[in-house]
């Protein structure tokens, strides 16, 4: 399956969007954190949550029975279609693993794997930055992890 969309070709002008935590859920045996970005609202409907659910469905791996399970999700929409960066912790703790599914407005429910091995964009970006700080900080740093207080670590502003 394609799309038309074209990561990084589309003419955009800088300003901020709105980046929203969303509830974390628990989806394979992960807890994800999420969050929201738009250029269009302040909250995205169902179906924009949806996509991201199965983006994240898509990309995770089994958990490992001797590690705490978290990950993260950052749904984005945009005028052209909507985007899923999820995020996953290795076994060690020190390497992030990420897949990124685009889907235009015509088909949610089909996302595909962006292309040219896109990552994220600046606005994605700021709630990937906060996860990596929140799990040095919470996770990595401390003696004894405090996994509680990593997954109630987020962010929320205009980036």
């Amino acid at each position: 399956m394609t799309t038309n969309l074209r990561v990084g070709e589309r003419p955009v002008e800088y300003s901020t969007r709105s980046v929203r935590t969303l509830r974390p859920e628990s989806l394979g045996g992960w807890t994800v954190k999420r969050y929201a970005v738009s250029s269009l609202r302040d909250a995205p409907p169902s179906e924009v949550l949806d996509f991201a659910r199965l983006g994240v469905r898509m990309s995770l791996p089994e958990p490992c029975a001797d590690v705490p399970a978290h990950a993260f999700s950052v749904v984005h929409e945009d005028e052209d279609g909507c985007y899923v960066v999820v995020g996953w912790w290795s076994r060690n703790r020190l390497i992030l693993h990420t897949r990124t599914w685009i889907a235009g407005w015509d088909n949610l429910t089909a996302p595909v794997e962006a292309p040219a091995h896109a990552t994220a964009c600046i606005w994605e970006m700021a709630a990937m930055a906060h996860e990596r700080d929140a799990w040095v900080r919470h996770v990595v740093r401390p003696e004894r992890p405090d996994h509680a207080a990593y997954l109630s670590s987020s962010i929320q502003g205009e980036y």
